[in-house]
């Protein structure tokens, strides 16, 4: 093959879904990838780390049955006889009390509001999941405003607003109710939740996806990350450990802040949202010998418990596939410059075990292995009322640099999932613009 007929390269800064979904689909189309990641292993928040041997999740991840872009990418891998699906629970911890909160029984059952507000509960959450049926007008409404009117006030501030909170710390008030109508209806529907879980952790998938990237031609750098990225109308330029290289074009995964910080030149005038304020995690792994609760999700809100939620993903990752242990995640979204986010590890894993130790009187400290703590500074975007009109396009102005990033995925729930198909959607455009340039070409060179 000579230099026309070789497959022109994409570069692919990060290594997350995003950036590995992109290289894979970017090498269907007979393009060749060239994947830039800083770290020294792919998966970004779906990174693993080693317990005794074993593979582990840094940060919880689910499936769910409605993941259709997601699912579609492990049956084609060939990984569908790996995934597992369990029905799950959710519980409410406040007041000294654990509530089971998945359906009109518990509803009615739920103690720490009054009869009558356990029924408007019951009946709001009947109007969201299964009445309304299109939320795109919400994008102009504020979350605190629409629950308020469904719900009324003291559910709003017993519910609502501590879990508004939980996501958003101090900037809920300006989220859209989109946002929630789109989680609400993701996650359960008005139905019994189903979640499934990947035999090998999310590391299985990435190893899937550099093993075909590998496979097909595609190239992976690990240790490399990106000093700068420049853009023109015909090309882009990748600057990485003291050298630039020159491709047919670029797609970023970076969040957009750190995508502006990088870009040089007239690309730097094109980043949209560079101001975009997104939440952060700390999170704190418990694994313990021994099963916590019959809620695979738990909401607390508790002021002697040092986080918002607890999450046991050992009620649908089969814990024989992890020598009969079981996880349990405890998490913290907060903004990275929070007192929170710069708490040491040794306090955070105290607290874990500590607060764990008085919200479940049979939790015992004694069966904890070990307790991880892993944090990240981009998890979340922090919606604005009316972003729908302003969400970022896959190319950025006339260049030849495009995005696929968790700015994009409103009004998506921010998922792997949506991480996928914002990937197939970018690939798409790439292949469009330099599709049409290749016919523009030929179409000059046969006048000439």
């Amino acid at each position: 093959m000579n230099a026309a007929q070789a497959p022109r390269r994409v570069a692919v800064i990060g290594g997350g879904i995003a950036g590995l979904a992109s290289a894979y689909f970017l090498l269907k189309q007979g393009l060749r990838p060239v994947i830039f990641e800083a770290a020294d292993r792919l998966g970004g928040l779906g990174a693993h780390f080693e317990h005794d041997g074993l593979t582990l999740d840094r940060f919880y991840h689910v499936i769910l049955d409605s993941d259709s872009d997601l699912c579609a990418l492990i049956a084609e891998l060939g990984l569908a006889g790996d995934l597992v699906w369990r029905e799950t629970g959710m519980g409410f911890h406040i007041g000294d009390n654990l509530y089971g909160f998945n359906g009109p029984i518990d509803v009615l059952r739920f103690r720490a509001l009054p009869f009558v507000d356990r029924l408007r509960t019951g009946l709001g959450a009947l109007y969201v999941t299964q009445i309304k049926r299109n939320g795109l007008d919400l994008d102009q409404v504020y979350a605190r405003d629409w629950l308020l009117r469904v719900f009324g006030p003291r559910i709003f501030s017993r519910i609502w607003e501590p879990l508004l909170r939980a996501k958003f710390g101090d900037r809920f008030a300006s989220v859209p109710a989109y946002w929630v109508w789109n989680t609400l209806t993701r996650e359960k529907n008005g139905k019994q939740e189903i979640k499934g879980y990947l035999r090998g952790t999310y590391r299985a998938l990435t190893d899937a996806l550099y093993s075909a990237i590998s496979t097909a031609g595609g190239e992976v750098r690990l240790n490399s990350p990106v000093d700068g990225i420049d853009a023109g109308a015909d090309s882009a330029t990748i600057e990485s450990r003291g050298r630039g290289e020159h491709f047919a074009a670029a797609i970023s995964t970076l969040p957009l802040p750190l995508l502006k910080r990088t870009a040089r030149g007239r690309l730097a005038e094109c980043v949209p949202h560079s101001d975009l304020e997104y939440q952060g995690v700390v999170n704190a792994i418990v694994v313990s010998r021994r099963q916590l609760e019959r809620y695979y999700w738990t909401i607390v809100v508790d002021p002697r418990f040092a986080f918002q939620g607890v999450v046991e993903t050992t009620h649908v990752l089969p814990p024989e596939w992890i020598g009969d242990r079981h996880l349990i995640y405890v998490m913290n979204y907060c903004d990275a410059d929070s007192e929170i986010y710069a708490r040491s590890d040794d306090l955070v894993r105290r607290q874990a075990v500590d607060g764990l130790s008085q919200l479940y009187p049979h939790f015992r400290a004694a069966d904890v292995e070990a307790v991880y703590v892993f944090r990240a500074p981009h998890v979340e975007p922090v919606w604005k009322v009316g972003y729908l009109k302003s969400r970022p396009p896959a190319r950025l102005a006339d260049t030849r640099a495009y995005i696929s990033t968790t700015a994009q995925a409103y009004p998506r729930v921010t998922a792997w999932n949506t991480s996928v198909a914002l990937a197939r959607e970018t690939v798409t455009a790439v292949v469009t613009d330099l599709c049409g340039q290749t016919n523009q070409t030929l179409e000059r060179a046969a006048a000439a």
